[in-house]
């Protein structure tokens, strides 16, 4: 009966390898299958002295891979997942840039500064400054779109970050079910191989959202542990939960289940991406850009504040909302200064100016409302948390440089009198100092000139009022300001001051309670045009002369474009515009070289790993025919030997 028990094995062996065959070509295109060989070993049945007689046997059916080629596959997953996430969401965002609604922000901001230089030829003209007053609108609402674009940009990512983590928790939970079943098949002596290549799927899958450290066990309870950036995610067949954080300051961070520990970066996969983008990459492209809304927000706001429209001067004028705390916590900076305002009279033309000083580290909404509605004529109060302030009957209030047309202090003790004119064109504000040199009549005797001096006692011009000056002519001093000195007297040291003011308002304060201004908000997503000027464009402020129509402060504005600030790296609006771009460009151009780079690894690796693990059909197929030869043979030896048994029993 030995025969027959030789061939039984081989039968055995041939009917487990074809199995093992049909398994390998039903799996040729299942994604994370390794192939299985048999390993097909000599089974020693009985021993005649030396000769050992006996079958075959399948003694192990070996998965056919690379550990060292699979982890590298897994830890370049991660790499790829996340340049990859970075990628899409960095390519939807450059489009942006160029092509929200029907122009691009770089031609919106230079749209808008041109149309102020072009109103400053024709101060006068309606259609030009409505021509402003929409491409102030079209700037703001380029903002507006951008900023909210960047803001959805981002609330998807918090999305797509929590559907990350919740498959992270799915994927480990798998691990350590399929833990659970490996150990069993193992220690029933099943062959657990197909339940493994499940696992290393999910292990794959998992590498793709996290950056992954993996060790397997050995022995029949063999396990995989996962660590997922320092944090041991799968542990035999226990699982640590994960959870999407916010922190106080925005960004997202994923923290163990009822951890205090939040991690903000990680080091790898899809949801490393998706923190990186939302804390460090979306985080300073919205910063940038707010930077620069900000700054032309108050650039032009602190400029327009001081002047006034075609109607003139105001009867009243009501801000924005505002906090009630100090101004050091508003969202617009209030800085340590002052600010001007005038009461005129308009039944006498008579003007008086008034200062109030900003403390933002003391100062609130109220304490400045307080101090305006100190001022005679004038009424101030807080409606909706909005500033309001309001002239009495018969005045008028502006917050304009005028200068005054007598001088600050006038200490002339000659019988001539000094008048000032014209509209003060410096960078900072000054009070100037006019000293007379020398005795005499004005315009008769010869030496009698004026020294006018800055604040820093720099002299700025000398001007003859002597022999030769023709009394009550303007003389020009610099700096767009003329003095006319009347007939009389002048005594050597005589002198007057002349208060000159660039900005009335030093503190910025108007600007932040949005008084006067042409644009509300304080970041790009909440710019606006004030409804008032942007429903009536004669109120867009260009005049800053007390007698008006000198359309000085849209020169002063449309000079904005070509200035450079510190808070903008020391660039212009529009250079800075272009770094943004720039820089976005740049970073996607690095993803882009990054993912390229990753896919090239990962198609080499993949092509390694298929040569090792992969089923090829011709092969398995030509394997299939020598078994089937096998099988056939061993059907004929054992035919054979039954005939030749039933010839036996037949004698016997």
């Amino acid at each position: 009966m030995l025969n027959f028990s030789i061939s039984l094995t081989g039968l055995d062996v041939v009917q487990s390898a074809i199995e093992l065959i049909g398994t390998n070509m039903s799996n040729a295109g299942s994604e994370g299958y390794h192939r299985q060989d048999p390993i097909i070993r000599p089974l020693c049945l009985n021993t005649y002295g030396v000769v050992c007689i006996g079958g075959a046997e399948i003694t192990e059916v070996r998965r056919m891979i690379n550990d060292l080629l699979e982890m590298e596959i897994v830890r370049q997953q991660s790499s790829l997942g996340q340049a990859s996430e970075e990628l899409t969401i960095l390519e939807t965002l450059e489009s942006a840039f160029g092509e929200l609604d029907t122009e691009g922000m770089d031609v919106a901001i230079s749209h808008f500064f041109d149309s102020l230089t072009e109103l400053t030829s024709q101060p006068d003209s309606q259609p030009l400054r409505e021509q402003v007053v929409w491409a102030a609108d079209g700037l703001a609402g380029q903002f507006r779109n951008i900023g909210r674009f960047i803001d959805d940009v981002m609330e998807q990512v918090h999305l797509q970050a929590r559907q990350y983590v919740e498959q992270v928790n799915s994927l480990t939970n798998e691990i350590s079910d399929l833990n659970k079943q490996v150990t069993a098949v193992s220690l029933r002596g099943g062959s657990a191989n197909m339940l493994r290549d499940r696992r290393d799927q999910a292990i794959k899958e998992l590498a793709d959202l996290m950056s992954l450290q993996v060790t397997s066990g050995i022995g029949l309870a063999e396990t995989t542990t996962v660590s997922a950036d320092g944090m041991q995610v799968v542990t035999g067949t226990s699982v640590m939960t994960l959870e999407l954080q916010t922190t106080s300051d925005g960004k997202l961070g994923i923290s163990p289940e009822d951890s205090a520990t939040c991690y903000t970066s990680l080091s790898g996969g899809r949801l490393a991406g998706l923190l990186a983008l939302n804390n460090d990459i979306l985080a300073d492209i919205r910063s940038s850009l707010d930077t620069l809304a900000r700054q032309i927000i108050t650039e032009v706001n602190q400029l327009h504040i001081q002047g006034v429209g075609k109607d003139g001067s105001f009867d009243d004028l009501t801000g924005v909302t505002v906090s009630a705390e100090t101004l050091d916590e508003w969202t617009l900076d209030v800085e340590a200064g002052s600010f001007f305002i005038r009461v005129i009279d308009t039944n006498t033309g008579s003007v008086t100016r008034h200062e109030i000083a900003v403390d933002p580290a003391t100062d609130t909404v109220a304490t400045i409302q307080g101090d305006l509605d100190a001022i005679a004529n004038i009424s101030a109060s807080i409606v909706n948390a909005a500033l309001h302030i309001e002239a009495g009957a018969g005045y008028q209030f502006d917050f304009l440089p005028a200068v005054s047309s007598q001088p600050l202090a006038d200490n002339i003790t000659g019988t001539a009198d000094a008048t000032i004119s014209g509209i003060y064109e410096g960078d900072v504000n000054q009070v100037f100092t006019c000293t007379v040199i020398g005795n005499g009549d004005v315009g008769i005797d010869e030496g009698l000139v004026l020294e006018v001096r800055n604040g820093a006692g720099e002299l700025v011009k000398t001007v003859n009022v002597g022999l030769g000056y023709a009394a009550g002519d303007s003389l020009d001093i610099g700096n767009g300001l003329y003095v006319a000195i009347s007939t009389g007297s002048l005594v050597a040291g005589d002198n007057f001051t002349i208060q000159a003011l660039s900005r009335t308002d030093t503190s910025g304060f108007l600007a932040a309670a949005g008084i006067n201004t042409l644009f509300s908000g304080s970041a790009a997503a909440g710019m606006a045009v004030r409804e008032e000027i942007l429903n009536n464009p004669r109120n867009l402020a260009g005049d800053v002369g007390a007698a008006g129509g000198d359309g000085a402060n849209i020169r002063k504005m449309a000079d904005i474009a070509r200035k450079t600030f510190a808070a903008l790296g020391d660039t212009s609006p529009q250079d800075y515009y272009g770094q943004i771009v720039a820089g976005v460009g740049q970073t996607i151009a690095v993803r882009q070289a990054r993912a390229t780079s990753m896919e090239n690894i990962m198609r080499q690796l993949g092509t390694q790993r298929e040569d090792i693990s992969g089923v090829d059909l011709n092969d398995e197929a030509a394997k299939l025919i020598i078994f089937e030869r096998m099988y056939q043979a061993i059907s004929k030896s054992i035919s054979t030997q039954n005939k030749m048994l039933q010839f036996l029993f037949d004698i016997i």
